[in-house]
């Protein structure tokens, strides 16, 4: 029935759905700036160092953000990445639960 399909795909997408431990709500960026020493490379350099972050703005309009060594910027990708699949598939989650709603087939 179409109740059963949409059950399946349900558990289909929850059984896909990344460990929370890898999950990273926010966005990786590189800052570029010069740091103020007079002999140091970027005082002449058209760009600065460059810095890694992880940015997160929660509900209240808070930004956080958190400096991150360079080898941490790959695995600090992933994990937003992940978080972005999560988001998606917990949305297609949604969508079935509304139709099952919609239906009365709620159990």
């Amino acid at each position: 029935t179409s109740r059963t399909r949409l059950e399946r795909r349900r558990q289909k997408l929850l059984r896909s759905l990344p460990p929370p431990e890898t999950i990273l709500r926010g966005s990786v960026f590189v800052r570029r700036r010069r740091c103020g020493g007079a002999t140091c490379w970027c005082a002449k350099a058209r760009e600065g160092h460059a810095t890694a972050y992880i940015s997160t703005t929660f509900a209240d309009g808070h930004t956080e953000q958190i400096s991150l060594p360079a080898e941490l910027v790959p695995e600090a990708r992933r994990w937003v990445a992940v978080y972005r699949r999560w988001l998606r598939d917990v949305e297609r989650i949604c969508a079935i639960n509304r139709e099952l709603f919609r239906k009365r087939w709620v159990k």
